[in-house]
């Protein structure tokens, strides 16, 4: 295992002087990275010297559609299967994660790259979903693919495809069929910005090349223009008031929640509040976290994100959670190496819709929430960075899920919003 680092770490030593940006990077480049991340930014950094050898060509203002991939070969390579192999034998899926957000700023730096200019800057504005379809098996190899579906005048999202062949024995597949099926699909969002002024800069436009390709960037066009119209209500200042949907659903809930704090023992059995669901974990970012442009790592943030809400579920449930879906990301401001960055998680809602099949066990679904915050005790201020909700499924359950009871409108508010999302889930 150590040769196998040593082979990365000089590979990286050798190439690194071709992106002047990420020096800081280069001095620190021994970090806490799962091998394919460090394998995608020796692509990067070999890229950037690439396009910087061009001295000569005209700016390009439309690109079609490419496919990048990365290939786990984990049937032939035990040390790579080591490190993405967790206690129960299946895949890590927050080291997958982590490779995801990787990958995903390949792609979107392959297609903002100019010939004969400066790297472009890119950072991840928001994951609208990575949802996991079946099992990964951690036996079998994996690729993971990914490509642009939609650019705006400053912003790109990016579709991640993880492939792999199915089990024959769950998915009742004999000798038919047996090539990779789509395990888990992803769409990350970045925004292209001006290396100096740090502000949004316009990039090379998508130029869809099929009838696929046009219906996938119209939906994203669909979304987008959502997203600016609520925008431009926020900044407008105008009041956000709760939908009248919204309120009948809460009412009784906090009502409840009330009920349980001022009268405990007359209160029912099978709920909790919020808030007693919460777990922290408060650490010091290191130089080890940190990206190519000398920030805390993304996808770093993800995984670890992830695994205190696994942790959640797990407390919450009394068994192992699987992991469904992370149902939103999003990255309101960046981490700087030194940050003091506290993570806070929470069970926003839970319900328990069926019977496992074949069992008397129940399947139910949880909701966490986990926020990240910037802590500088010197200035007295917190700062929110990011909010991540992971979506879990408990297929273990000899009862009914207890409910979650928000205390406060802001709780409330948000456990509406999963109870929606677990509506569409189910449907």
């Amino acid at each position: 295992m150590r040769y196998f680092f040593r082979l990365v770490l000089d590979s990286f030593q050798t190439q690194r002087r071709g992106i002047s940006q990420s020096s800081r990077f280069q001095q620190q480049h021994q970090g806490h990275y799962t091998p394919i991340t460090k394998q995608l930014w020796l692509d990067r950094i070999a890229s950037v010297s690439k396009q910087a050898s061009i001295t000569q060509g005209m700016p390009l203002t439309h690109k079609p559609p490419e496919v990048t991939s990365v290939t786990y070969p984990f049937s032939s390579n035990s040390e790579l299967k080591e490190l993405y192999r967790n206690p129960w034998n299946y895949i890590r899926i927050g080291c997958i994660l982590e490779d995801l957000d990787s990958l995903a700023g390949n792609v979107a730096f392959q297609h903002c790259a100019q010939p004969g200019s400066p790297a472009p800057l890119l950072v991840t504005a928001s994951v609208d979903e990575i949802q996991l379809h079946r099992q990964i098996n951690i036996e079998k190899d994996v690729q993971v693919t990914g490509r642009v579906v939609w650019t705006g005048t400053s912003s790109l999202d990016i579709q991640m495809q993880l492939w792999q062949e199915p089990d024959p024995i769950s998915h009742h597949i004999h000798h038919i069929h047996q090539y990779p099926m789509v395990a888990m699909v992803a769409l990350f969002s970045f925004v292209h910005l001006d290396p100096v002024s740090k502000r949004p800069a316009p990039l090379v436009q998508l130029l869809p090349q099929s009838d696929q390709d046009r219906e996938l960037t119209a939906q994203r066009q669909a979304l987008a223009d959502a997203r600016r119209a609520s925008r431009q209500a926020q900044a407008s200042g105008s009041k956000v008031l709760v939908p009248l949907e919204a309120r009948k659903w809460m009412t009784p809930l906090l009502n409840e929640a009330r009920v349980l704090k001022e009268l405990p023992a007359l209160s029912r059995h099978d709920a909790v509040p919020i808030s007693h669901s919460s777990l922290e974990n408060t650490f010091v970012t290191q130089p080890q976290h940190q990206n190519m442009h000398g920030r805390v790592f993304g996808g770093f943030l993800m995984r670890r994100a992830y695994e205190l809400a696994f942790a959640t579920a797990y407390m919450f449930l009394g068994g192992r959670p699987s992991f469904i879906k992370v149902d939103e990301v999003s990255f309101k401001r960046p981490v700087d190496i030194g940050d003091l960055l506290r993570l806070r998680s929470r069970i926003l809602h839970t319900t328990t819709n069926r019977k496992v099949s074949g069992t008397d066990k129940l399947e139910g679904l949880l909701f966490v929430e986990v926020e990240a915050s910037v802590t500088k005790p010197e200035q007295l201020s917190v700062a929110n960075s990011n909010t991540f909700i992971f979506v879990f499924a408990s297929r273990t359950c000899n009862q009914p899920l207890k409910r979650m009871l928000p205390t406060t409108e802001e709780e409330a508010l948000a456990a509406f919003e999963c109870s929606l999302a677990a509506e569409q889930f189910l449907s």
